[in-house]
């Protein structure tokens, strides 16, 4: 005789959920699965593929983290925060404002340049506007803490005009170097800084 399931269970039990309601995996550890396929296999990563890593099926996925967008947010985040500790510690020691700055863009370069597939999987997600506006204002948070060594710079409009200004030429010559690794991480840097901190300095001391 087939004993047939009891509904209330049925109910209870949702889909890609095992008996038991037990919890396969939790948001941390299926994000650090995505880390870790996209860092084996690149940003083209899926999300079957990421769900397989973790050992979860992808309706788990998909409840726990959600949708390719919501996964490329989150890990965005992380991007960020990685980015943020990178430019605090390249900073140790450096007092004159050049030196500063050219000491933040080796931070931001060496940050990206140890997760690579993770910067290029985050920026090539697509992101809803108001989530992409939110992650560059954060980012841009980062520049405008930099903008403080800078004599003057002082209007609120200039510091985010900068700020954003900067950010895009990080971004653009960011992608063209993992794209081809055209030459090394300092001298980027260095061209950075000279192409970029004569304008900060100037506008900083115009009246």
């Amino acid at each position: 005789m087939v004993r047939l399931p009891d509904t209330a269970e049925a109910v209870r039990r949702r889909p890609g959920r095992p008996k038991g309601d037990r919890v396969l995996a939790t948001r941390e550890q299926l994000l650090d699965a995505a880390e870790r396929m996209i860092s084996e296999h690149g940003p083209g990563a899926t999300m079957e593929q990421i769900a397989a890593a973790a050992t979860v099926t992808k309706p788990i996925l998909y409840r726990t983290v959600g949708d390719r967008a919501a996964l490329v947010n989150a890990l965005s985040e992380a991007m960020i925060d990685r980015i943020a500790a990178a430019i605090g510690n390249a900073l140790t020691g450096h007092i004159q404002p050049r030196e500063q700055f050219e000491a933040a863009v080796r931070g931001y370069l060496g940050a990206i340049d140890a997760d690579r597939n993770l910067f290029l999987f985050v920026n090539t997600g697509r992101q809803e506007t108001n989530e992409l506006r939110r992650l560059v204002d954060r980012s841009a948070t980062l520049m405008i803490e930099l903008f403080s060594a800078a004599p003057g710079l002082q209007t609120p409009t200039m510091v985010r005009t900068w700020a954003y200004s900067i950010l895009g030429a990080f971004q653009v010559v960011t992608v063209m170097w993992l794209g081809s690794d055209y030459s090394d991480r300092d001298t980027i840097a260095a061209d950075l800084t000279t192409l970029l901190w004569p304008g900060i300095e100037l506008a900083g001391t115009a009246e």
